[in-house]
């Protein structure tokens, strides 16, 4: 057997349009908090975070102006006007220095990573080192504020715009398409070229109905495809030697035409057995690239929106960092109530993805995900696993031409404890592409 993990992570979504990113989000939220003024009574909106208000009498008397024509369903042409004049004029305070750091971040450099921000405020506080916290406490229910707002943007979003036809026709054929000789790692080619045996026999002597199973699973029809698996039997059948050979499959010559990727050998003998979708997003959109009866899964391993039996885990997952470890041997699990790899325990997601990783070799496609410091514990556990055979990474292309490439290596190297076997499972950009080519 020989398996395959679609990695998914933010960029996922917005290759499909989706305005899900943290800093889509900082700027929903503000729109939101702002707007929230024009159907409230009071002339100021505090959640906790931060503090929109009214400044001067006049605007107030016009929003209460306003506020009448919205009700009366008289809204013009005027009033929006008003409206945005009243905007622009409001105050905005914020109630708390952690998220205040994260609208500067959005404001400097138009990207912001809260979690990371959420851990860089956590170990202030352990050091004390110009931090305005005495406690983890307050940062803790400001991340939860800031957590239940991102839930409630993202499920209007899932909700207007998660639809069947958003899928992307490139990346449906990435997910399912082939294993190729040339992604494979060298540490890994034993383990591919075993591979390559049992599925040979497999397709060569089964009956019928199990190889119709099998081609079930990727939408592929028997009757389209069973006239090249019996071309090709008859092609791989040993003919050398003497007669009455115990093996009549010619097992090194069908590892010979993989590598030598001739174009002889079809597709299905080289499809994984298994796909696992592993959602790093809390929203649903990979399920849409799951064919309806499919037993392929998505492991929704940071929750999922509107699911209480998967709740959603927002906080950070580096236990390989100094100050984590400082961290964990304080007597106090208020450092620790957001580190990911516990809350990993709350449900059954992370046991079940170490059983698929542990049943079989595996292969990595990594699609929008930045492998950044916030997930290295889980990451690391992926990377660096005995059947781990290859890590591909699917870029994203810019329309000046550049791409992130290296960006996300780096990042995939800081997952890494051991540089050489990064340097071997990671697929040079030569065979690797962008997750959804400029134009298409």
């Amino acid at each position: 057997m020989m398996n395959r993990i679609i990695l998914i992570g933010n960029g996922f979504d917005l290759a499909h349009g989706l305005p899900t990113s943290y800093r889509d989000f900082i700027k929903g939220y503000h729109n939101m908090r702002s707007n929230l003024l024009i159907h409230d009574d009071g002339m100021k909106v505090d959640d906790g975070l931060c503090i929109y208000e009214v400044p001067d009498s006049e605007s107030r008397k016009r929003l209460n102006q306003v506020r009448s024509l919205v009700l009366d369903d008289r809204f013009s042409y005027f009033a929006r006007n008003c409206i945005d004049d009243i905007l622009k004029k409001l105050k905005l305070k914020y109630s708390s220095k952690f998220f205040e750091e994260i609208n500067n971040a959005v404001d400097t450099y138009n990207w912001v990573d809260i979690e990371a921000v959420y851990y860089r405020w956590l170990t202030k506080i352990f050091k004390q080192n110009g931090c305005e916290y005495a406690d983890p406490n307050k940062l803790n229910e400001e991340l939860k504020l800031l957590e239940d707002n991102f839930i409630v943007y993202l499920a209007l979003i899932q909700t207007d715009f998660i639809k069947p036809e958003l899928k992307i026709e490139s990346i449906r054929e990435a997910i399912y398409e082939p294993f190729s000789a040339q992604d494979i790692s060298n540490g890994g080619n034993s383990k591919f070229k075993d591979f390559l045996s049992e599925r040979m026999k497999f397709m060569a002597t089964n009956p019928r109905e199990a190889i119709i199973e099998f081609l079930n699973k990727y939408e592929y029809s028997y009757l389209d495809k069973h006239s090249d698996i019996d071309l090709y039997n008859e092609q791989i059948i040993n003919r050398e030697g003497l007669p009455g050979l115990s093996e009549p499959l010619n097992y090194s010559k069908h590892i010979r035409n993989v590598y030598k990727n001739n174009g002889l050998v079809p597709d299905v003998y080289l499809l994984p057995d298994q796909i696992l979708f592993l959602n790093f997003n809390y929203t649903s959109t990979a399920d849409l690239y799951i064919p309806k009866g499919s037993e392929f899964k998505v492991n929704h391993i940071h929750g999922e929106l509107e699911n209480d039996k998967n709740p959603i885990i927002f906080g950070y997952g580096d236990e390989l960092d100094d100050d984590y470890k400082e961290l964990a041997k304080l007597n106090d699990n208020d450092y620790l109530k957001n580190i990911k790899s516990i809350r990993y325990l709350e449900t059954d997601n992370y046991r079940k993805l170490l059983s698929f990783i542990d049943s079989a070799p595996f292969q990595i496609y990594i699609m929008g995900h930045s492998c950044g410091n916030s997930d290295r514990t889980l990451l690391n556990t992926l990377f660096e696993h005995k059947n781990c055979v290859s890590i591909k990474p699917f870029y994203y292309e810019k329309p000046d031409g550049t791409d992130n490439y290296i960006e996300i290596i780096q990042n995939i190297s800081r997952n890494f404890n051991d540089m050489r076997l990064m340097r071997d499972r990671v697929v040079n950009k030569t065979y690797c592409r962008p997750l959804v080519p400029q134009g298409k």
